[in-house]
């Protein structure tokens, strides 16, 4: 593949030398912009999935029909995915499932953003998670309220909150959306 590099690859998994997914890698290593859509004969969630994750940006069954192939071409062209309407259920469940644990590693990525604030800037934010007032800020680091509100608003910039509330529950439980309730 050196100098070659195809905006889009058809890939039939049952003719590939390297032995299905390991395919698509290989072509990734060669020709990063390349975008595969696999073929395969049996199309199942679990090796969709795979695929998708080795880096495929199509996954269809051999005998689709070819106006249906044209639109999942098209598709990959213009930038999106094309799978199976039975592999959209799969897909929600392994997202899902991602941003769960993504959100339990919150508390890490919390300290990793909150590092991103002076020795000062990090009281501040502390202490609002504490509930505490400009004033009381104020008070407690022997500042002034102008003072405070400067750190404030230098926080909200580093870590991209507008409001004291995202800022205490990003500080109190590593996310902005913790303790939110749907009615």
């Amino acid at each position: 593949m050196s100098g070659l590099a195809p905006g889009i690859l058809l890939l039939d998994l049952t003719l590939c030398r390297l032995g299905g997914l390991a395919s698509v890698a290989a072509v990734q290593r060669l020709s990063p912009p390349t975008k595969i859509v696999l073929l395969t004969t049996a199309p199942n969630d679990t090796e969709g999935i795979a695929a998708l994750k080795a880096g495929a940006r199509g996954y269809c069954d051999k005998d689709i029909a070819p106006s249906l192939l044209k639109t999942a071409l098209q598709t990959v062209q213009k930038g999106g995915i094309w799978v199976g309407r039975m592999l959209v259920p799969r897909l929600l469940e392994e997202l899902t499932s991602l941003t769960e644990r993504q959100q339990r590693a919150s508390p890490a990525n919390a300290n990793n953003r909150l590092g991103r604030l002076t020795h000062r800037e990090l009281e501040v934010a502390r202490l609002i998670g504490g509930g505490a007032s400009n004033k009381e800020i104020a008070t407690r680091l022997k500042i002034s309220d102008r003072t405070v509100k400067a750190h404030i608003t230098t926080i909200f910039r580093k870590l991209g909150f507008s409001d004291r509330l995202r800022l205490a529950l990003f500080v109190v439980n590593g996310s902005p959306e913790a303790g939110r309730h749907e009615s």
